[in-house]
């Protein structure tokens, strides 16, 4: 199990489209065992909503994304953003974390360990090489929500009766909101065929809507519940964003229209591979609303073709994209500790390593079993390491097998003790290299590099009773329990040469 920090905002002007991406891959690396938290600016009703429905923490996002991964002891940093540098990859690897992010073509594109598109047709355009890691490219890696799957389980793909008219649904939402939900509420109440136009927009624009489509149209304000109105409808309008891609995975007939430039590639996409139909650019449909309407009018009318593409939908989003973004991470990961035949060797700890040990002492894992719990923040960190190399009566220590970090042994002075003759070790393995048998290895590179130095000296360790593999670990390398000695909650092994 690893910690994964993911990047992202959700506010009122930029919308919840990249929050409801990252919760679905979110919803994916906690089934496959890892931890998560979620930094950035969270301001959206309905994305605070959504967060506290799925009890992530919720962190302020520092702009440095190696502070991030280091004070949250992530081994992971997950970008949802468009607006991060194309830096981020060198700042996240100076503490050893891995890089995974999200773009949409050329929206937010830069350099990293694992990189995402899950735009329609991605795989057939292709990225400019740039030094990324794995590549995942196409709508087979769109991240679903957990609601999402299981209203594609329980949608019956079957005739409505429109003889009495259609229910049309239009979901707008962020910066989709501004001005398209009222233009495209006249647009679909001024078509023949449809008795209900209900509208999904945040209530701040509401105003808007009625004034351009009148007060009989339906406004809901945004909810998670969307999804079973969506299921429900006969047909949807939507722009062509995260929304979409979650009505193809349910198999929901649906009219796109692209808001936003960010829109556009998989707006014209989605038609070409016909998984949906389009009434096209915001400004096209505003330009000449007659022949907007009259395409709602052609989709209604032709609902039972419409509801022969929705297989394509359903095929092409299956809604296991973010499980393959997740076994991404994990490979890449495995990748990063080294080959099972390398050498496991221990060198001093130099300023270069201050992320890296920050990151592996902060992963939540290693603080339950720490004499201190608590996170500990970058900047009080950087002055207790510049301390830590000066000090005599410490001894740190990184191990690398193959010349990978896996983790760090600390050898510190005990008060009381003839003057270098007790030292207390503690050591700490890297989240990444859990589960690969290297605890063992780890801790005798650090003692043979500490030996080497101070042959003769008695070394203990204080571990909490209920930690069973920290105490299978030093007892199996020759530490024994001292029932006489106290110190606190721990119980104290002592080991008379480690050398």
């Amino acid at each position: 199990m690893t910690h994964v920090a993911i990047r992202c905002d959700a506010t009122p002007s930029g919308g919840i489209g990249h929050l409801v991406r990252a919760l679905s891959v979110a919803d994916a690396a906690r089934a496959a065992g890892h931890t998560v938290v979620v930094a950035g600016s969270i301001e959206a009703p309905l994305a605070r909503h959504l967060l506290a429905e799925s009890g992530l923490e919720v962190t302020a996002a520092p702009e440095d994304l190696g502070i991030l991964a280091a004070e949250q002891g992530a081994s992971v940093v997950h970008v949802d953003d468009y607006t991060i540098g194309a830096d981020a990859r060198d700042r996240v690897r100076a503490g050893g974390a891995l890089l995974s992010s999200m773009e949409d073509g050329t929206f937010g594109r830069r350099p990293a360990d694992v990189v995402v598109d899950s735009t329609i047709r991605a795989e057939r355009v292709g990225r400019p090489e740039d030094g990324s890691g794995e590549v995942l490219l196409g709508i087979a890696y769109a991240p679903m929500r957990a609601e999402v799957r299981a209203a594609r389980e329980k949608r019956v793909d079957e005739d409505h009766d429109v003889s009495r008219g259609a229910r049309v649904l239009i979901v707008m939402g962020g910066t989709d909101a501004t001005g398209a939900a009222g233009t495209l509420a006249a647009v679909c109440a001024a078509a023949e065929g449809v008795a209900h136009v209900s509208v999904i927009a945040p209530e701040h624009g509401w105003d808007a809507v009625r004034a351009e489509a009148g007060e009989d149209v339906e406004l809901l304000a945004p909810s998670p519940a969307f999804l079973e109105r969506a299921s429900a409808a006969d047909l949807v309008v939507s722009a062509a964003g995260t929304t979409a891609w979650e009505l193809a995975c349910i198999g929901v007939p649906s009219l796109l229209v692209a808001v936003v430039e960010n829109q556009r590639a998989g707006y014209e996409a989605a038609l070409a591979e016909r998984i949906a139909r389009g009434l096209g650019t915001l400004e096209q449909v505003r330009a000449d609303r007659s022949a907007a309407t009259a395409e709602v009018e052609r989709a209604i009318s032709d609902l039972r073709a419409m509801r022969s593409w929705t297989p394509v939908g359903r095929e092409k989003v299956d809604g296991h994209g973010a499980e393959r973004i997740v076994a991404a991470w994990d490979a890449a990961l495995a990748r990063r500790i080294g080959t099972a035949e390398a050498p496991v060797a221990a060198r001093p700890a130099t300023p270069s390593d201050s992320p890296l040990l920050l990151r592996w002492r902060n992963d939540p894992e290693t603080r339950k079993v720490s004499r201190d719990s608590d996170p500990v923040p970058w900047e009080s960190h950087s002055g207790w390491y510049a301390r830590t190399l000066e000090n005599p009566s410490r001894e740190l220590y990184v191990v690398e097998r193959g010349g990978a970090p896996v983790g760090t042994v600390r050898f510190d002075a005990l008060e009381g003790a003839s003057a270098g003759e007790e030292w207390e070790v503690s050591i700490t393995l890297a989240p990444e290299a859990r589960g690969h048998g290297l605890s063992r290895p780890v801790l005798a590179a650090g003692e043979a590099a500490f030996g080497a130095r101070h042959p003769g000296a008695v070394v203990v360790a204080a571990i909490l009773p209920d930690n069973l593999p920290s105490q299978r670990l030093f007892a199996g390398a020759g530490y024994v329990l001292d029932p006489d000695r106290d110190d606190g909650e721990f119980d104290v092994l002592v080991r008379r040469d480690p050398s």
